[in-house]
């Protein structure tokens, strides 16, 4: 298992199940054979996203029981299991390198006949169902865990000089925004890194040329435009879904970087109906 990526290794696992693995780094842990696409940093599957989607307040639910977990992760340094506020199962295991958390493993996606009558009342098509996984049980996912911790345990001694292109640190930040767009500040970025507020904004800005809350904007930015482009949501609730709860800010943001507004935007891009 040498050179292979962790990427690899959580292809390999997935394949024949309905799982969703993803691995979150922290701080400085992380190189290129670590790489995941963003949707493999926390969790993300067909039901989680309906869920997501159904109201203004889902996402920030979902986003406040994510970071309880997170939390409680790094202050316990302690694997653990749990049904997350919409009935969906999920196992998260911290890494632990030199009694820090270098990174935390999810293996979600998971339907658990504890939860299923949560789901079951958000959820009304039985076809989302059988994208979950029934079949694994705890040791499994347990034993899972393990070969994942042991594998990037491996990948950050072996590779730990493969980091002179890209700072880990900042690539940990990036993938956080990218997860987090919906409701997310440079004040939480900082809390969650466990760095000083001001002296982060300094070195991303060194890193990329770019300061945390531009950066934040930009991608809120790229989201709005797919929206105001490929659905019929009203300006106002795109703006609250990508994290504005200001419209008139929303559009002065979204013009400040497309020199046009949303709605002369989506006018501009949205297909004709035929």
């Amino acid at each position: 298992m040498e050179n292979i990526k962790l990427y690899n290794l959580i292809k390999y696992i997935q394949n024949g199940t309905n799982l969703h693995i993803g691995v979150l780094f922290l701080g400085n842990y992380w190189n290129k054979m670590c790489e995941l696409p963003r949707n493999h940093i926390i969790h993300t599957a067909p039901i989680c996203e309906t869920i997501k989607n159904r109201s203004k307040t889902s996402y920030k639910k979902c986003f406040f029981c994510r970071n309880l977990a997170l939390k409680k992760a790094i202050t316990t340094k302690e694997p653990f299991g749990g049904i997350c506020i919409n009935g969906i199962y999920e196992y998260t295991h911290p890494v632990v390198v030199n009694n820090e958390v270098a990174c935390i493993i999810f293996i979600g996606n998971i339907l658990h006949e504890d939860g299923y009558h949560k789901i079951s009342k958000k959820i009304s098509d039985t076809l989302l169902f059988n994208t979950m996984e029934e079949k694994l049980g705890y040791n499994d996912i347990v034993a899972i865990s393990k070969l994942l911790e042991n594998h990037i345990l491996f990948l950050l001694d072996k590779f730990s000089y493969d980091n002179t292109v890209l700072n880990p640190l900042i690539e940990n930040i990036k993938n956080y925004i990218h997860l987090n767009l919906e409701c997310i500040d440079v004040q939480h970025i900082a809390k969650q890194f466990h760095y000083n507020k001001t002296y982060l904004g300094r070195l991303f800005k060194k890193e990329t040329d770019t300061n945390i809350k531009d950066y934040i904007n930009l991608h809120r930015i790229e989201k709005a435009k797919s929206m105001l482009v490929n659905t019929d949501e009203t300006i106002i609730s795109i703006a609250y879904k990508i994290g504005f709860n200001n419209v008139t800010y929303f559009n002065k943001v979204f013009k400040s970087f497309m020199s046009v507004t949303p709605s002369q935007y989506r006018n501009l891009n949205k297909p004709s109906k035929s």
